[in-house]
């Protein structure tokens, strides 16, 4: 090998990236086919029990031998039966729900005769885990001419159908997203003149705009149940804004008393236990909001992917969509969104009083601050008088000292006059005293 033809170390997920645009190939369909399809809503790694559940599928149906490895994978595609009979299973997971779609040829079959699941195990499809949302039973007629709405009516029981042509007039989609008898919602596809792969593609986007419809609905029953807790929560908000404002003194910062203070601490603590609980709704209802505007948008892309033509007398799937499934998530959407403004307002609110109590708090603490310095101011006056004292009787008791040293002296025979000792002794001893004191204080730091 020419060592100048090799190529840089590839990325090591190269290959994955490379093959997931691969990775929901599309069914190719024999021009009549039945198809069923469920959705099934699952929590958890539910793998052990689907492999479990799609190994006793093959070894009822019969047909080759699958590893748990192969079962155990995203997609699972699987041949049961041949022939004119043919049965396949496509199986793909998501991360909320898993599908499972059944493709059965259909050659000679009269429309919605019999249901696919007649060719699986007794109670197989009640085994499997999670719960069912969305089960549809589509049927893909070959037909030479557009049918008229009246002549296929009568395969969904009268009820009033939406649909049109499809894929650019080279077929028609009809349906009344009605459960059916069965339990399952109805489809029918007429094939004009769609190829195998483009046929796979239009019943693939059909089966998904109807999983995706039931998807994002899942948010709507949660936005109803939240509705009355926000205008709980508003209510309470305005009532706690209300008492805020009510008792809101700091126009005379003055006159606020630490009961005053008290109650604000209390309103603080209300605020904070109603954000805390908006922001444990928000976090509930978050993901499953956020998940419903993704759907919808599926929900758009896959009606915009059929390219309908509209046909007198009937909706199309996009009106209907933007008519009924349109107001749902608008609803949804409108929550999410006031869950956010009512946790801002809470947050405003609470910034607001916490500003409040710091004022009021600065403002005490001023206060306080006056009274010490006044007291302080009182006890330096009280301290100075006793100074005062002091020196004097300093003065006193060592002149007295200073006396009884003079008549000693004056005893012993010296020419020292007692009185004039202590005349001497007294301005001196105060003079020392005083100068003594304020030396004292000065390295005490307490005069500078």
């Amino acid at each position: 090998m020419n060592k100048s033809n090799l190529l840089p170390q590839p990325y090591p997920l190269r290959q994955a990236l490379n093959d997931e645009v691969h990775s929901r190939p599309t069914e190719a369909l024999w021009p009549q086919e039945r198809v069923f399809h469920i959705a099934l809503l699952v929590q958890g790694d539910v793998t052990p029990e689907i492999v479990g559940q799609l190994q006793a599928l093959v070894d009822y149906c019969g047909c080759k031998p699958v590893s748990d490895e192969e079962l155990a994978a995203p997609q699972v595609s699987l041949s049961l039966c041949g022939g004119e009979s043919a049965l396949r299973l496509r199986l793909e997971r998501h991360n909320e729900f898993i599908t499972l779609t059944f493709f059965e040829r259909a050659d000679h079959a009269i429309v919605f005769d019999r249901p696919v699941t007649r060719r699986l195990p007794p109670s197989w499809m009640a085994a499997l885990p999670g719960v069912m949302l969305v089960a549809i039973e589509l049927f893909v007629q070959k037909t030479e001419n557009p049918r008229e709405p009246r002549s296929v009516a009568g395969y969904f029981d009268g009820n009033t159908l939406i649909g049109g042509m499809i894929a650019n007039g080279a077929g028609q989609v009809f349906s009344d997203l009605r459960i059916a008898d069965r339990g399952a919602s109805r489809i029918l596809i007429c094939n004009l003149k769609m190829g195998s792969r483009q046929l796979g593609r239009v019943v693939q986007r059909a089966i998904e705009m109807e999983t995706y419809r039931m998807m994002a609905l899942l948010s709507f029953p949660v936005a109803r149940a939240t509705l009355p807790k926000l205008s709980s929560y508003e209510d309470r908000l305005v009532k706690l804004a209300t008492e805020m404002a009510e008792t809101s003194k700091t126009e005379d910062l003055a006159e606020v008393t630490s009961e005053d203070v008290e109650l604000d601490r209390k309103l603080l603590s209300q605020l904070t236990d109603l954000a805390a609980r908006v922001e444990q709704l928000s976090a509930e209802n978050r993901v499953r909001f956020t998940a419903a505007e993704a759907y919808t948008d599926l929900v758009k892309k896959r009606i915009a992917e059929l390219k309908e033509i509209p046909m007198v007398g009937m909706q199309t799937f996009g009106e209907f969509m933007d008519r009924r499934l349109g107001p749902a998530m608008k609803t949804c959407t409108w929550t999410a969104r006031r869950q956010d403004e009512l946790a801002a307002r809470i947050s405003r609110v609470t910034q607001l009083l916490r500003t409040r109590v710091e004022i009021e708090r600065e403002s005490q603490n001023q206060r306080l601050l006056t009274s010490m310095d006044k007291r302080a101011k009182v006890q330096l006056r009280l301290q100075e008088t006793v100074e005062g004292l002091s020196i004097v009787a300093i003065s006193y008791y060592g002149a007295s000292l200073v006396g009884y040293l003079a008549k000693g002296l004056k005893a012993l025979g010296l020419p020292v006059s007692a009185d004039l000792a202590i005349a001497v002794a007294i301005p001196t001893i105060a003079v020392l005293a005083y100068v003594s004191m304020q030396a004292m204080k000065k390295r005490m730091g307490l005069k500078g």
